[in-house]
């Protein structure tokens, strides 16, 4: 009978939960590697062993090449010591809204339906190429966007919003877009109400100012700026009319040439400082080191300082000139760069009405985004910002994660040109400015040819990707097969994610988006990944040996000489041969799975192959030595021709 030691049963049984566990959560597409041994007993795949690690330790994705060369069982004991140290010491938190920065206020910019308030956003933001989507026709913005800025030095953040309208007849989403509206003017410093100068005063208008007037004008500033006044002349008669609305002087300005745009700012951080709706000493930066400098200059009184001090300042001596000059330094620093953490950007895209808008706001925890059962809800890219804190303990800046919502894309034929031309362009401009794309499918409706549409760009585009299958909850007659064919069949039918792992959620009840952030962390790791050459040219040169390079009719064969690792995000390894054109595409799928197979941590990124033959004047001078097949050797010697 054989015995069975009850701590090796236990560590048995843990590591057997954990594997199913792992499986759920995060499948691998080549295959699932363990990363437990019992009693510090290495285990061996493909005839490498791999560094033991427990159930604290990070991920296999995480693990680093070098760690499954290693054979140092001591080290590996005395570094899991270790991070087990460090983990009793450092506990992680969870994940939660991004506590926004307090020294950089928020600007609320609304306004009934087609007045210029993207435009105006764009002009103060100088995002006129790539910001918010302008037209001509009510009703494009409906959520509320977020856009840095900056002015005198001193940053902003500016959230531009769609029209507000108090009967829910006159608009589409009228009531979603009113709540979205109120939601950032509740968490604003100050409020820019922009109106029409060529149409004149509405009711529309009348209705917003006595709003703001009555309700938030004792809290924050409300500046009135009157758009499309691009005549000096003729636009402060424009703006005149609007003086009767009770929300002091309306400033003519011109979102589209920028016209009164700083005089309008000006004038709102006035109203902050006045108001105090801000931190203390925003707004007056670059007054406090115009009067610095012009006290160091001109040998004014600073501060502090007798008549004496100045006396004695004015030939270069005593403890005034001090003053001055460090007064002048702490008005230089107040302008100096904070160190932020690093921000992950994770782009949501998929075709229309697959459920992007709810799975992030079952992320973010609210209603972020406004989500209907009608295809095309989401016009504009949305941005929500979650944080993962530091552990305490560890000095660490907390991780930042920036999902992108983006509008669905449809085929090309379908989309005309106009505002859903834009809003393509936005999210294929989501996909090349983010770490890892969320393809979300529709379970119930299977893959389209859209969907490997959108697989071909997120792969183009070197991006990492989680493949995440919303709507798992309607899909009828589930029993326990089901989940394996359907992994399965998203393999089959999304080959150029073959290496993708995917997550089966329910954006409407919740089920396994949490997961998403596993993955999303598993993923910029393998998008960050560097392997050293030494094990790239092993992992080649047995590649090579299972399956030579193709060869042509001629008798031609491909050679292969080494590769290297060029760069990350995504990984990139550049192969030295003697004839790139000789490399097809099957030998390079073939070479991309078996690095797979053999390196860990390449499971959620593309791998960019690049081929480089030899240059045409090695070639030529190769035969210039050697000489032509066929003629006995008699070449030329180089760069030696009179040896012969």
């Amino acid at each position: 009978m054989i015995r069975y030691n009850s701590v090796q049963f236990i560590a048995f049984l843990s590591w057997t939960l954990e594997l199913s566990t792992q499986t759920d959560a995060f499948l691998n597409p080549s295959r699932l590697r363990s990363t437990i041994s019992l009693e510090g007993q290495p285990l061996y795949t493909n005839n490498h062993p791999i560094r033991s690690s427990r159930s604290s330790s990070p991920s296999a994705l995480s693990v680093s090449l070098e760690e499954n060369y290693a054979i140092d069982i001591s080290s590996s004991e005395e570094e899991e010591d270790e991070e087990e140290d460090f983990n009793d010491s450092a506990v992680q938190k969870p994940i939660r809204r991004s506590r926004r920065n307090k020294t950089v206020p928020l600007i609320a910019i609304v306004g009934r339906p087609n007045v210029g308030k993207s435009a105006l956003v764009n002009r103060i933001a100088g995002t006129q190429s790539g910001g918010a989507i302008v037209a001509d026709e009510p009703g494009i913005t409906r959520d509320r966007t977020y856009r840095p800025a900056e002015f005198l030095g001193e940053k902003l953040q500016l959230v531009d919003t769609g029209g507000l309208v108090f009967d829910d007849n006159d608009a589409l989403f009228a009531r979603e877009i009113r709540e979205q509206a109120m939601i950032a003017i509740d968490e604003a410093s100050a409020v820019i109400l922009v109106v029409d100068g060529q149409s004149g005063l509405t009711t529309m208008d009348q209705e917003l100012a006595d709003f703001l007037r009555k309700e938030v004008t004792k809290d924050v500033p409300v500046v009135l700026a009157v758009n499309k006044c691009e005549s000096e002349i003729t636009g402060a008669v424009s703006a005149s009319e609007f003086w009767g609305l009770g929300l002091g002087e309306p400033f003519p300005v011109s979102a589209l040439h920028g016209v009164g745009t700083a005089e309008l700012l000006e004038s709102m951080y006035a109203g902050i400082v006045q108001k105090g709706s801000a931190v203390p000493g925003f707004g007056t930066k670059a007054k406090v080191l115009e009067k610095a400098k012009l006290a160091l200059k001109e040998n004014l009184k600073v501060d502090g300082e007798t008549d004496d001090d100045r006396l004695l300042k004015k030939y270069g001596v005593g403890n005034s000139l001090e003053m001055a000059v460090t007064r002048y330094e702490d008005a230089l620093s107040a302008f100096d760069e904070v160190d932020t953490p690093e921000e992950y950007n994770i782009a949501i895209i998929g075709r229309p009405n697959v459920g992007k808008s709810s799975l992030l706001n079952t992320l973010f925890g609210s209603n972020r985004a406004i989500v209907s059962d009608k295809a095309g809800t989401t016009r504009d890219s949305i941005d929500a910002v979650l944080e993962r804190p530091a552990p305490e303990g560890s000095g660490e800046l907390p991780t930042i994660y920036r999902f992108i919502d983006t509008a669905g894309i449809r085929r090309k034929g379908k989309v005309d040109f106009g505002p859903e031309f834009f809003m393509v362009n936005r999210a294929l401009r989501a996909i090349r400015r983010a770490d890892v794309a969320l393809l979300v499918l529709d379970a119930t409706a299977g893959v389209t040819e859209q969907d490997r549409i959108l697989a071909q760009k997120i792969s183009d585009d070197g991006r990492a990707c989680v493949l995440v299958v919303n709507k798992w909850d309607a899909v009828a007659d589930k029993d326990s097969q089901t989940f394996a064919k359907s992994v399965k069949y998203f393999r089959m039918e999304l080959q150029q994610m073959r290496w993708a792992p995917i997550l089966f959620t329910s954006a409407a009840t919740g089920q396994r988006c949490s997961k998403i952030y596993g993955a999303v962390d598993e993923a910029i790791k393998a998008h960050r990944k560097r392997i050293s050459t030494a094990v790239l040219n092993e992992v080649l040169r047995d590649a090579t040996l299972w399956q030579p390079p193709p060869s042509k009719r001629n008798g031609s064969q491909a050679k292969i000489y080494y590769c290297n690792q060029v760069s990350t995000r995504p990984p990139t390894i550049v192969v030295f041969c003697n004839n790139a054109g000789m490399i097809n595409d099957g030998y390079r799928r073939y070479l991309d799975r078996k690095f797979r197979e053999s390196l860990v941590g390449f499971e959620a990124t593309p791998i960019r192959w690049i081929f480089r033959g030899r240059r045409a004047r090695d070639v030529a001078r190769n035969r210039s030595m050697n000489g032509n097949p066929g003629d006995g050797g008699t070449g030329t010697s180089f760069p030696f021709p009179h040896a012969d």
